[in-house]
């Protein structure tokens, strides 16, 4: 009798289980977070070898940004196994054929190194760029992709990290706690370019104070040498006056609008035929609208792998909203604009800022198409138009020993203090 209760028990769950999506839903998530978990504590205990160091990128899909350039010196070094873990089969193709070593995150290969990893290198998070269960017990270096407005990860309301971190129950805070701290290796560091930066990046970053790194972008190095790479960028961005719009996304597209709702391209057409300039956009990948080919002076180049820095370095004049680009574009010391449009719906529905927008944004904020055409024939007139505010911006942003070359003494750090080679 005992036995025949249970077993009508147990039917009774499955069917009130297999009834209520919802909870199979729940069912599968809480399973899901439980193997995610088991499996990163587990990482931890397998052994590490001491002078093998795993790089990634751009949410494991691109060989750019600031690991790329760690990776590229630090390759040289002979006491070190330097390897590329990359989501992109093309990607591996490429470091392969180059005679790097480089591998898919979920190859048997690309598992084992990640696993004997003592230090990982990359540019957002472990769980964007790698496989993050293997990574439990290896050593973070967060080089991060640019210093801008908008609040992310640990700061921003919006993120699962930020939920957990601030719920008021203690059973879901204590057991989130486990899920967050997977985003994350054993020892982690953040690498900084301020003063005021740093001063905000463990809140963001949820690292201690002494582990955010004041060492600049690696990436930027590019603005102030010529190398093989430039060979490489387009003719037409080097013969030719340069307006670069670069937006950035709203809620990944969800808030957007069509670009041809925001900008008459028959009139900044004619106005770049006017003055020379060819008009280059460069849309964030969750921007959308579809962009007319039959002008002459505007060319999008969204689909084109076109390393972002190298953009910015043959820029004239740059356009951009919220994007972090225009921080890095400040060392040139060149215009910039800020086509605002949506300010307000921007702040209430997509990401809070730690600044002031007006506060550092050293360029006209325009915030309809005419405003926009306005500013754009200033600057042709005067491109020394607000320099001095564009100085003062960026020594908020980077400390005077961050606006040149930083390639050698972030290699160094890592070596001396990380590595201890």
């Amino acid at each position: 009798m005992q036995i025949q209760n249970t077993i009508q028990i147990i039917l009774l769950i499955l069917i009130l289980i297999s009834v209520n999506k919802n909870l199979i839903k729940k069912s599968k998530l809480i399973l899901k977070r439980t193997v995610v978990v088991t499996t990163w504590y587990l990482s931890k205990l397998y052994p590490k070898t001491k002078n093998l160091v795993v790089f990634g990128a751009e949410n494991g899909r691109g060989f750019r940004g600031n690991p790329k350039y760690l990776f590229l010196e630090m390759v040289k070094n002979p006491e070190l196994t330097c390897v590329w873990i990359s989501k992109d089969p093309n990607v591996v193709s490429e470091l392969t054929e180059k005679g790097y070593l480089a591998f898919k995150y979920k190859s048997l290969k690309g598992i084992l190194y990640q696993l004997r990893a003592k230090l990982v290198i990359h540019s957002h998070s472990i769980n964007d760029d790698f496989y993050k269960v293997l990574l439990g017990g290896a050593i973070s270096y967060n080089t991060w992709h640019g210093v801008g407005l908008k609040k992310v990860w640990g700061a921003n309301k919006n993120t699962f990290t930020y939920k957990i971190l601030h719920e008021k129950s203690f059973i879901k805070r204590f057991f989130g706690k486990f899920v967050v701290k997977t985003n994350s290796a054993k020892t982690n560091y953040v690498v900084s370019t301020s003063e005021k930066v740093s001063s905000y990046y463990p809140e963001t970053y949820l690292v201690p104070k002494e582990n955010v790194l004041e060492l600049g972008q690696v990436r930027n190095d590019i603005f102030f040498s010529e190398s093989e790479e430039d060979a490489d960028v387009p003719t037409f961005l080097k013969e030719n006056k340069i307006i670069t719009y670069m937006p950035t996304h709203r809620s990944f597209g969800k808030i957007d609008t069509d670009i041809n709702l925001v900008f008459d391209f028959q009139e900044l057409d004619q106005f770049c035929e006017k003055t020379g300039y060819i008009f280059v956009i460069k849309r964030h990948m969750y921007s959308s609208g579809y962009i007319p080919k039959q002008y002459k002076h505007i060319i999008d180049i969204s689909e084109e792998n076109i390393d972002p820095q190298f953009l910015l370095k043959y820029t004239d004049i740059l356009l951009t909203d919220y994007s972090s680009c225009y921080t890095d574009f400040l060392l040139l010391d060149r215009p910039v604009a800020f086509y605002c449009y949506d300010l307000e719906t921007y702040l209430k529905k997509s990401n809070e800022m730690y600044h002031g927008y007006f506060d550092v944004t050293p360029g006209p904020k325009t915030r309809n198409f005419a405003e926009l055409m306005q500013s754009l024939e200033e600057y042709v007139k005067d491109p020394t138009l607000y320099q001095d505010e564009r100085n003062r911006v960026l020594n908020v942003f980077y400390s005077s020993g961050n606006q040149g070359k930083v390639l050698e003494k972030q290699v160094t750090y890592l070596y001396k203090n990380i590595l201890k080679i």
